[in-house]
């Protein structure tokens, strides 16, 4: 039995939530990574920042950045189990049974 598509809008929230959470993972790793460069290079030397500094604040970056990912996708990959279960138990529901 055919099912009919519903929940056009949620499924396109859903995955706009999976694309930002790709974007989020990237923009977090791509700016702890120029967070290290920029830091280690000029800013150790001009506000004689320890060590720590130049390591942790990058990787504070980063792991906000997979944080993030986690919970967008997490909350898309929801909406799209939500509407599969409703799919299924509408057509479940269809169904004749057999004797």
């Amino acid at each position: 039995m055919k099912v009919s598509r519903k929940y056009g809008f949620l499924r396109a929230v859903a995955f706009i939530l999976k694309l930002l959470a790709w974007l989020v993972l990237l923009a977090g790793i791509a700016g702890g990574i120029l967070a290290l460069v920029g830091l280690g290079a000029s800013l150790t030397q001009d506000l004689n920042l320890p060590g720590a500094v130049t390591v942790l604040g990058p990787a504070a970056v980063i792991l906000v950045g997979v944080i993030w990912f986690i919970q967008l996708f997490a909350f898309g990959s929801i909406l799209s189990l939500l509407i599969d279960i409703e799919e299924n138990t509408r057509a479940l529901a269809g169904q004749t049974p057999e004797n």
